[in-house]
C-alpha cells in the first residue's frame, strides 16, 4: 500500500530536474508525486514528460501564490494529493537520497506503535554544483519538538520543511499558522503536529538541502517579512507553548522575542507585552533586564 505523498510546489527549473531524478532513482518506488506549479515563467511539463514512469500529478495554477502566501501554495498542492497517510513537502531543488523511501517504510512500525506524527531525515547541504557543503546534519532518534526548537534556537540544529514527514491526520487537524512567506512554519508546524511530543530522527538516509542563490532564504527583498515570521514563532511559543519550558528556558527565547521586536521595530504589531512576559518569567531580575537594555538601546542609536 502507497503510504508517502511527495508534494511539490514548483516554481523553479533550475534543479528540477535533478530533484525528479531523485526520485526516479528510489530503491522503493511505493510513493506518489504531486507537483504544483506556481505560475512560474518556465513551463517544466517537458521534464515532467521524461519521468512518466514516476506516479506523477501535475496541476498548472493560473495565478503565483507563493510570492504573497507560500503557506497557501503548499496547502493548494497538497490538496492536490490522495489519501497517502504521510506528506514530504519537497522544494524544487532538493533532492532526496536513494533510499529516502525505503529507510522510510523501514521505520514505520515503531513510529506507528509510539504514535509519532512527525519523522526527521538526516540532511545534507549541497551548492549549485551539487556538491556538498559540509557534513550531515543528524538528529537524535526519539527527541520532543520542543527540544529540537530549543536547539534550534541555540543554533544547535537547523528546520527547514524538505527534510520533514509528516502524518496527514495531524496536518488536516491542524494545517498551517499563516506566516509570511512561510517563514517559521516549519518550526511551529512539528510542535503542532507532535502536540510538543515526540518526532523521530531518521540518520539512516538524508535530504539533500539545496544552498544557492537564488534560494529564497537568500533574497533580501523578503526582509521585512521574514523578520515579522520570526517574531511571530515567539508570539505562538509563549502563548501556546509556554508551560513547556523552564523558567531559565523562558527567560532565554524572551530575549531573543525583545531583541527580534526591537531592532525590527514590531512592537506596536503583535500583542505580547515584553515587559510582562519579563515580569511572570524572570521576577524583578527580569524587569530590571528590560529596563537597562531598552536604555541601552535608547543610548546607541
Amino acid at each position: 500500500m502507497n503510504k508517502l505523498a511527495f508534494v511539490i510546489p514548483y516554481y523553479k527549473i533550475d534543479f528540477f530536474e535533478e530533484t525528479l531524478q531523485s526520485l526516479e532513482e528510489q530503491t522503493n518506488k511505493n510513493f506518489s508525486v504531486y507537483i504544483g506549479n506556481d505560475n512560474s515563467p518556465n513551463d517544466p511539463i517537458d521534464i515532467i514528460e521524461k519521468y512518466s514512469s514516476l506516479n506523477i500529478t501535475y496541476k498548472a495554477f493560473e495565478t503565483n501564490l507563493g510570492t504573497k502566501d507560500l503557506e497557501g501554495q503548499w496547502i493548494r498542492c497538497i490538496d492536490l494529493s490522495k489519501d497517502e497517510e504521510w506528506i514530504c513537502i519537497l522544494g524544487d531543488d532538493d533532492c532526496p537520497k536513494k533510499n529516502f523511501v525505503e529507510e522510510f517504510y523501514k521505520t514505520l512500525p515503531v513510529v506507528d506503535e509510539k504514535n509519532i506524527n512527525v519523522i526527521k531525515t538526516a540532511i545534507t547541504s549541497i551548492d549549485a554544483n551539487s556538491k556538498l557543503r559540509g557534513a550531515d546534519l543528524i538528529h537524535p532518534e526519539y527527541d520532543t519538538s520542543i527540544n529540537t526548537f530549543w536547539r534550534d534556537r541555540n543554533n544547535q540544529t537547523h528546520t527547514s520543511i524538505s527534510e520533514n514527514i509528516f502524518r496527514r491526520s495531524s496536518y488536516e487537524k491542524i494545517g498551517f499558522r499563516g506566516f509570511p512567506l512561510a517563514w517559521g512554519t516549519p518550526l511551529v508546524a512539528w510542535i503542532d503536529y507532535s502536540e510538543g511530543g515526540l518526532i523521530y530522527g531518521l540518520n539512516s538516509t538524508q535530504m539533500c538541502v539545496r544552498s544557492s542563490t537564488i534560494n529564497l532564504t537568500r533574497v533580501d527583498s523578503f526582509k521585512d517579512q521574514k523578520q515579522v515570521g520570526e517574531a511571530m514563532v515567539y508570539e505562538i511559543i509563549f502563548s501556546d507553548y509556554h508551560d513547556k519550558f523552564s523558567d531559565p528556558q523562558r527567560l532565554f527565547l524572551i530575549k531573543k522575542y525583545h531583541a527580534v521586536l526591537h531592532y525590527y521595530q514590531l512592537k506596536n504589531k503583535l500583542s505580547s507585552s515584553i515587559f510582562k512576559l519579563y515580569s511572570k518569567y524572570g521576577g524583578i531580575k527580569g524587569q530590571l533586564f528590560y529596563i537597562l537594555r531598552e536604555l541601552k538601546w535608547k543610548f546607541t542609536k
